[in-house]
């Protein structure tokens, strides 16, 4: 049996410094395609009759390509990690109950996902910083769009145009010279020496996933990547150094001090836990 809304989503004691959002979605209605191409495709004026027809069908297909990022695409999990705790709210046919120390919370359907999702939000105050990875012009946008499809009351996070943000696609312009509007975030997983989860799946094969059945995978890799963005913010913003083999090898000399040394297990556990979740995901049936 899934959890009620009641039951398992419950907010934080104090308004969070920061909140880490990464949502998931599956793809959309094939005719919102079309409809979309409709609304803001417009042929040259010097273009052939035969040349428009063309170039409207190649507009049409390029768009049904990316059907999970349309408006109207069902969003099928909303992870959420604060200093404290990690969530994902999901409403897939899966009633695996945590990845790690990333609890799994499942919802009756994308309404009652996006409700849960909108009172935790309702818990952060105008100094919480919404967290994620080109999350200006994906994650925020589509949940306010999807809540409002919904009839679901904005929470003020959501609402204020003020509410801080830190998206680490934006920000990273300060910490290199490459002027790509599009970094994927791949590559800030590399630069900082992070695992990196996105060679083992990516976004954009989880509309793929989703129609194969393949849900644990895909709350596996939500997990991961909202494990992997909070792990970039923090080195971002000066809080947290070094990647993943720098952390081994400093549990390697505590666990050689002895028991005279700190608790190596305790020191690197947070830091780990995005390891932890990627040996999961190797192991997961494809």
């Amino acid at each position: 049996m899934h959890q009620t809304q009641s039951e398992s989503v419950l907010g934080w004691l104090v308004p969070p410094a920061y909140l880490v959002l990464d949502i998931e979605t599956t793809a959309g209605d094939p005719t919102e395609a079309e409809a979309w191409v409709r609304r803001a495709w417009s042929p040259s004026k010097t273009w052939k009759p035969a040349t428009i027809g063309e170039r409207y069908l190649e507009a049409v297909a390029k768009k049904e390509e990316r059907l999970a990022l349309l408006d109207s695409a069902p969003i099928i999990s909303v992870a959420m990690k604060t200093l404290h705790s990690c969530r994902v709210l999901h409403w897939l046919d899966c009633d695996r109950t945590a990845f790690g120390t990333a609890a799994l919370v499942r919802l009756a359907d994308q309404r009652a996902m996006l409700a849960a999702a909108a009172a935790l939000l309702a818990a952060c105050d105008a100094e919480t910083i919404l967290v994620g990875h080109a999350i200006r012009h994906f994650d925020l946008p589509k949940l306010r769009n999807a809540m409002l499809r919904c009839c679901i009351a904005l929470p003020p996070a959501l609402a204020w145009r003020d509410q801080p943000t830190f998206d680490t696609m934006r920000e990273w312009s300060r910490f290199t010279i490459d002027d790509r509007q599009y970094i994927p975030l791949s590559e800030l997983l590399e630069c900082c020496g992070l695992a990196d989860h996105k060679q083992l799946a990516d976004g954009a094969i989880v509309p793929e996933m989703h129609a194969a059945g393949r849900y644990e995978e895909i709350l596996a890799y939500a997990t991961a990547d909202v494990l992997a963005e909070e792990a970039v913010y923090l080195r971002m913003i000066g809080a947290a150094s070094g990647g993943h083999a720098d952390i081994e090898a400093a549990a390697a000399a505590e666990a050689a001090a002895g028991p005279n040394g700190t608790d190596p297990a305790a020191a690197a556990d947070e830091a780990n836990e995005l390891e932890r979740i990627l040996k999961q995901l190797e192991t997961l049936p494809c």
